[in-house]
């Protein structure tokens, strides 16, 4: 059993491991969807209580637990004090007892909170360009999105409060529903099934409860003994094992690139983008964009295949996809600020062992459900700053392409999961520092969630009169003790185009070789 401290009323089950590195430890986030109209307050806040009586882990609390393997353990409530946690919930006046907020603004409009978020509401964007506008203010956000979440771990461990919250905030001409969790709460799809677990709960009653909670989808990918931590060799007459590398565009710091990669941040964030610089932003690219940027990448390709002699077209794979378009524009404009040109630039971004299992894997390895992690952060090939300003974007994006096409091999995933397990497991980290990027390099990470297919989410049964009610826009922010610069995101498809968000200063967001180019909302 879980050496946990003494909650009664609570079953314990250890956080899966790969949970439970650092990467995802260390942050508090929340993803807010927004629907262009006033939904029923009494529905989502009972519809939300029932869910949590058929899936209690959601009212979980988190505490460190050594004789674990991840060093932590959820604290599940039994049906009883399921009960009595929904009674407190209901009736306390302090926000941080609740499991549910809910917010009457219905006094003013979305647009005095999050204007670009306004423009999506009233279907008023450009269908010409994209849109730019900034996030709302860092306090007000908190109060209209999740006032009732964890800010950190440390208060996590200690506090009686759930790592799943949940808040309600109905506008005069909108409703915005928010999900704010520890991120050892899994990824994007596990945040989207809780999203349509509730609009179920909404439409019908409650879904049957979670089959497989405590599964652990990684522990045998644990070093040193775990079963799969290890890679198999076939041979003829032999098989062996050996142990597993770094995955690929990873490096193990010595002391003289600590130091460098020590400077190269700290000179960032003192001297050349001090924090108080930065803000956040949200881009919105109309579908009609979004084609006409395929057509324009499609041919940029056919160019390059053009241009190629006969042996390299023959090698050259020349499919691109939406989301390799998608992240070349960004990183377009992205780029276009940074000052030096020559110099090289890292890009992380994320592919899934959901759909992407690493080598040894067997499908009984993963659970029946979706609350765990499997979210994954690999570097594409470097490129110098000015390359990723001025390719084609076709060119780029073939490069996006290829690269996560390495990164995707069963045998780099596997090593991708053994290093994240080696390294930085929060019960014990190994102090080695493993980096995806040479110390003196530009450095920047964009998070999918397009796949997700958060815009498919609908809430219309909590409507008067009930329709199809569907998000049209989309907002998240993060607790996290480093600063938030150069993190993207490109959340997908809703409202008749693509949602895009990030971290940079103002000086970034309106420069006119990028983020200048496009319409500011105000």
């Amino acid at each position: 059993m879980p050496a946990t401290p003494h909650m009664p009323g609570y079953d314990a089950v250890a956080v899966p491991v790969l949970d439970s590195t650092l990467g995802n430890t260390d942050i508090m986030t929340r993803i807010s969807l927004t629907f262009p109209t006033q939904l029923s307050i009494a529905l989502l806040q009972d519809s939300w209580y029932e869910l949590v009586r058929a899936w209690p882990i959601l009212a979980a609390r988190v505490r460190h637990t050594p004789s674990t393997p991840s060093g932590l353990s959820f604290l599940i409530p039994q049906p009883g004090k399921v009960k009595e946690l929904e009674q407190r919930s209901r009736t306390t006046l302090k926000d941080e007892e609740k499991h549910i907020v809910i917010v009457d603004a219905s006094s003013r409009s979305i647009a005095s909170f999050h204007p670009i978020a306004a423009k999506a509401v009233e279907s008023s964007f450009s269908r010409d360009t994209v849109s730019v506008g900034a996030a709302p203010g860092s306090a007000d956000s908190l109060k209209m999105t999740c006032s009732n979440a964890t800010t950190s771990l440390k208060q996590l461990l200690g506090a009686d409060q759930a790592y799943i919250t949940a808040q309600a905030t109905v506008w005069s001409d909108a409703t915005t529903i928010t999900l704010a969790f520890s991120h050892i709460a899994g990824d994007a799809f596990s945040v989207k099934a809780i999203f349509e677990a509730w609009r179920r709960t909404i439409e019908s009653t409650a879904p049957a409860p979670l089959q497989g909670i405590g599964v652990d989808p990684f522990i045998a990918y644990l070093p040193p003994h775990g079963k799969k931590s290890k890679s198999e060799d076939t041979e003829k007459e032999k098989q062996a094992e050996r142990d597993v590398g770094l995955p690929l565009g990873f490096f193990q710091y010595g002391f003289i690139d600590k130091v460098r990669l020590a400077w190269n941040l700290i000179s960032d964030i003192k001297i050349k983008r001090p924090e108080k610089e930065f803000g956040q932003y949200y881009m919105y690219m109309p579908a009609e964009k979004v084609e006409a940027l395929m057509v324009q990448a499609r041919a940029d390709v056919d160019a390059l295949v053009s241009a190629s002699d006969d042996s390299e077209k023959q090698a050259l794979d020349t499919r691109i996809s939406t989301f390799n378009v998608l992240l070349a524009w960004l990183l377009q404009n992205i780029h276009a600020a940074n000052p030096k040109r020559k110099r090289m630039s890292t890009v992380m971004t994320i592919v899934n062992a959901k759909t992407r299992p690493p080598a040894r894997h067997d499908p009984s390895d993963y659970p029946p459900h979706q609350l765990w992690g499997g979210a994954l952060g690999v570097p594409l090939e470097p490129l110098a700053s000015g390359d990723y300003a001025s390719l084609p974007l076709g060119q780029l994006a073939l490069h996006i392409r290829t690269s996560l096409t390495a990164q995707i091999d069963p045998e780099n995933m596997q090593a991708n999961i053994v290093t994240l397990l080696r390294h930085t497991l929060w019960a014990k980290p190994s102090g080695k520092l493993v980096f995806f990027a040479r110390p003196n390099h530009y450095l920047s990470g964009c998070t999918e969630w397009r796949s997700t297919r958060f815009g498919e989410v609908d809430f219309g049964a909590a409507a008067a009169p009930s329709s199809s009610v569907k998000p049209v826009a989309i907002g998240t922010d993060m607790q996290i003790g480093v600063s938030k610069r150069n993190r993207w995101v490109i959340f997908g498809e809703m409202g008749g185009g693509v949602w895009f968000s990030g971290f940079m200063t103002h000086k970034e967001a309106t420069h006119r070789d990028g983020f200048g180019r496009y319409h500011h909302v105000q």
